[in-house]
């Protein structure tokens, strides 16, 4: 088999486990063919599985994190995470407006050739200033010790913090840009980082005008595409987010993500836009 169709059989769940049983293995000080001999496996095995490239029988991730001393909690989530049903859909829970912690959302982050966001709302969080966080965040209870993590986390996915970096392109709706936080100074702040956040070559940053025909497109989206692997879509709501591989699901917004850009203004009228706004 092809490598190419190797990782076509790779799903984002598979990939997301993989990545928690390696990082549980490092920790634990064994190499890939250490664990191996321990598990009756060589370590081309292991490679496969942490890489999402191979289906886990039944038992073997139990024993995996029991042979790398994972942590009862470990064991617990890992073993259901692999028990999942892998059709296309997956379900994480999280706490309110912030998905930054999640496993997948840290592999996608890290691991994407190209994101790209549509946001009718809000800032896309990969654009977020530190005040603008905590503004949106605060609005949903978090105290200043969770402030601070979330700042921290979500700042360390600001695409130039992201290794190796990749293509992002932003489209973002006219009501997100405009004053919508109680404090006029943070909508500035965030408006002189889109500023310079738009000029690197590898970042378009769109403007949809609030006049645009998309009003049944209601909920903001992510696309996370990879150049070995199916695209993956995160549609976030407030306390969980779905993660989408179905190729009819994803084809249906890949229509809403032509249709945006085909409303949204070009890089150059996006930046003319905030200039006028920070005037």
């Amino acid at each position: 088999m092809s490598k190419k169709n190797a990782n076509s059989l790779s799903t984002a769940k598979k990939r997301e486990l993989g990545i928690e049983l390696e990082r549980i293995r490092k920790r634990a000080g064994y190499g890939g063919g250490q664990l191996g001999e321990l598990l009756g496996c060589n370590a081309s095995t292991i490679s496969r599985l942490e890489n999402g490239l191979s289906k886990v029988e039944d038992g073997k991730v139990a024993l995996y994190l029991a042979r790398a001393n994972a942590t009862p909690t470990e064991l617990d989530e890992l073993v259901a995470l692999d028990r999942r049903t892998d059709d296309g859909y997956q379900v994480r829970p999280h706490p309110t407006g912030f998905p930054d912690d999640l496993p997948i959302v840290s592999m996608l982050d890290h691991a994407s050739t190209s994101i790209t966001s549509y946001e009718p709302v809000d800032i896309p969080r990969h654009l977020q200033v530190e005040p603008y966080i905590r503004d949106a965040l605060g609005q949903h209870g978090y105290d200043n010790r969770a402030l601070d993590a979330a700042a921290r986390t979500r700042l360390s996915r600001h695409p130039s913090s992201l290794h190796p970096p990749g293509s992002f392109t932003f489209y973002i709706s006219e009501a997100a840009l405009r004053d919508n936080t109680e404090n006029p100074a943070v909508m500035q702040q965030q408006l002189t980082h889109l500023m310079s956040a738009s000029s690197p070559p590898a970042f378009h940053i769109h403007l949809v005008p609030a006049d645009a025909p998309l009003t049944d497109i209601r909920a903001g989206f992510t696309f996370f595409r990879h150049d070995e692997y199916r695209p993956v879509l995160h549609h976030q709501l407030p306390t969980f987010s779905l993660f989408v591989e179905n190729e009819r699901e994803v084809a249906f917004y890949e229509c809403y993500e032509k249709r945006i850009a085909d409303c949204a203004l070009g890089c150059d009228e996006t930046r003319e836009w905030i200039e006028a706004r920070l005037a």
